[in-house]
């Protein structure tokens, strides 16, 4: 983010006489989640960020971050767009879930207030024809039609069974995703739907070996996954296990679980400057790791400061129109968006499970991707 934003800084210069402009960003998430809570620091480090780079500038702008608890449900979501709306917040990060970010879409659309979100993935939510909503990560679209092409190739599964829950998110995925398997010769996919808070998953593991399954997808909630992978570590099932979305926080200790993969929305780019700067600095700050949703995090709240300094203003359609224009250098690569506000070229890694809680990278998609990217 340092350098797009010293950029736009450079224009954005404090006079004597100008008085300093505080933004105040709002983020709509499930923030008593742990792994929520490393996504909230890496959209504080963000904000930080920005801050520290406006005060070296002499820049008018400043940012707050506003944090609200939509616990991933819509009912939630609506209350805390409310809140946000009569807060007069300038944009939102989130929300979290695509319940919430579907149940808000015309609340925030008829108060001119942006989302970008890096969790809410339904494609549906960026397809209704509304100017709002933007989110830096792939949707249910581009990763269907990616988790297809790893279950087919990489895994080389014949026999697969789909756990979900019944969110917006996990039924719209799982619908992409076997409609594009069950036409492939060779093989079966079938669906098994889990309730949003199981953590017992033993009928689940007995209906997948009745199945024969030698692919097991699991599309239910995040906190849900780690109950899940244990279940089929304890069972012994010798099937391959596909995750999706921050599962590479998880760590099964000295466990081998070789059979485990997980499919990440964007690059992890170690070896670049940036990446490493941000990572060394949230280790220092929190004293912890971040997770791949501190990264995602960090990337919507730059790109969203950016487009309020590209515009100068702070109106939401002036604001709204400078994303749709913008082309970011994010952490993860460049970030620009399509008009309906979906992320124009989203990217993908799959990672395999090593002991020790390490996971391996085993293939980017689309193939190539980042190759010829400059590292920053």
């Amino acid at each position: 983010m340092a350098l797009a934003i010293a950029f736009l800084l450079n224009f954005h210069t404090l006079s004597h006489a100008e008085e300093t402009r505080t933004v105040t960003l709002g983020l709509s998430a499930w923030i008593t989640q742990p792994i929520v809570q490393s996504a909230w620091h890496g959209a504080e480090l963000a904000v930080e960020d920005a801050n520290a780079l406006a005060a070296r500038k002499k820049s008018s702008w400043r940012f707050r971050l506003l944090a609200q608890d939509d616990q991933g449900t819509a009912n939630f979501g609506v209350n805390v767009a409310r809140y946000f709306i009569k807060e007069k917040v300038t944009g939102v990060l989130g929300p979290w879930s695509s319940d919430a970010a579907m149940a808000t879409a015309e609340l925030y659309e008829a108060a001119r207030i942006p989302q970008i979100s890096f969790t809410a993935g339904t494609s549906q939510w960026t397809s209704q024809g509304n100017r709002m909503p933007f989110r830096v990560v792939g949707g249910t679209t581009e990763v269907g039609a990616t988790m297809a092409e790893v279950v087919t190739n990489t895994l080389k599964g014949k026999r697969v069974f789909v756990v979900h829950n019944d969110s917006a998110y996990s039924n719209a995925l799982t619908d992409e995703l076997t409609s594009r398997l069950v036409n492939r010769p060779g093989l079966t996919a079938t669906r098994y739907l889990v309730g949003r808070r199981s953590t017992d998953f033993n009928a689940t593991i007995k209906a997948a070996s009745q199945y024969q399954a030698d692919v097991l997808v699991f599309l239910a909630l995040f906190p849900q996954a780690a109950a899940f992978v244990e279940e089929v570590r304890r069972s012994g099932l010798d099937a391959k296990v596909l995750l999706v979305g921050g599962a590479s926080s998880l760590s099964f200790g000295q466990a081998e679980m070789p059979q485990a993969y997980v499919l990440e929305y964007e690059l992890a780019r170690e070896q670049c400057p940036r990446w490493k700067a941000f990572t060394q600095a949230y280790v220092r700050r929190y004293d912890a790791p971040p997770s791949p949703y501190s990264y995602y995090a960090y990337d919507a709240a730059s790109v969203l400061i950016a487009a309020i300094l590209q515009s100068d203003s702070t109106d939401g359609e002036k604001i709204a129109a400078s994303l749709r224009q913008i082309r970011h250098a994010g952490l993860s690569g460049p970030i620009s968006f399509a008009a309906g506000g979906a992320n124009a070229a989203p990217r993908f890694r799959l990672y395999q499970y090593q002991n020790k809680g390490q996971w391996r990278p085993a293939g980017v998609f689309p193939p190539g991707a980042g190759q010829n990217e400059k590292c920053l």
